[in-house]
């Protein structure tokens, strides 16, 4: 017996001394593998000390009528709660009741009294006009256009001042149209430059209005753009 476990022993010694690096690392591994194996079939085959397996004790659950009523730890004492009353259930809504239907009756409104006059009544005479009131038409005239020289000479021809604010002055070919402003007062003339001049009124345009050859009327209106005057 021990000549062949030495004779086994040589061979697996010439062996391992012929194998290469990874042999050398690879056949010890195979050897302890085959011995673990080898071991653990040895296990199995061994019998138990304990052959018999005890069955296990079932467990005893004590009865619910021979345990004592536990104490509670803590004694939370909640009110008893009174449920809410019932009430009755409401009662229906009267029924309304329609209104009669019908067509609506014409009321029948109380004549006026006919065949009385109203009393008239005797306005006083009017104030004489002032500077700020419109004159009538025809207060205001123009007396001459002097065209080289650029300038119109206008007349008031009434008994009362005119405010001349809202009066307009037109050269009626070219459409231009100068404001007037100030006051002028009875029988008074009033001379307006197209430009500047003096005296008078100044409209200030920068270039001549008045055509000197053609026909060129010169147009007064008033505050409501009535023509008032024409020359010629």
């Amino acid at each position: 017996m021990m000549e062949r476990i030495n004779s086994f022993l040589s061979a697996l010694k010439t062996t391992y001394s012929q194998q290469g690096q990874v042999g050398k690392i690879l056949l010890p591994a195979l050897l302890v593998l085959a011995f673990c194996c080898l071991c653990s079939v040895l296990v199995s085959l061994l019998p138990s000390r304990n052959s018999s397996n005890p069955l296990p004790s079932p467990n005893v659950f004590p009865s619910p009528g021979n345990q004592p009523t536990p104490t509670a730890l803590f004694d939370f004492d909640f009110p008893t709660f009174t449920p809410f009353p019932t009430f009755p259930p409401p009662t229906a809504f009267p029924t309304l009741t329609p209104l009669p239907t019908g067509s609506p009756t014409a009321t029948q409104l109380p004549s006026t009294a006919t065949g009385t006059a109203l009393p008239t009544i005797t306005l006083p005479p009017p104030a004489p006009a002032t500077a700020t009131s419109a004159p009538s038409s025809g207060s205001l005239v123009i007396l001459a256009v002097n065209k080289p020289t650029e300038y119109v000479d206008i007349q008031n021809l009434s008994n009362a001042a005119v405010n001349l604010r809202g009066w307009r002055l037109v050269s009626e070919t070219g459409n231009q149209s100068c404001p007037l402003r100030g006051t002028i007062q009875p029988n008074e003339v009033l001379r307006v430059w197209s430009g500047t001049g003096d005296p008078g009124f100044d409209c200030r345009f920068s270039f001549n209005i008045w055509n000197d050859n053609d026909a060129d009327p010169a147009v007064l209106y008033d505050p409501q753009g009535e023509e008032v005057s024409r020359f010629p």
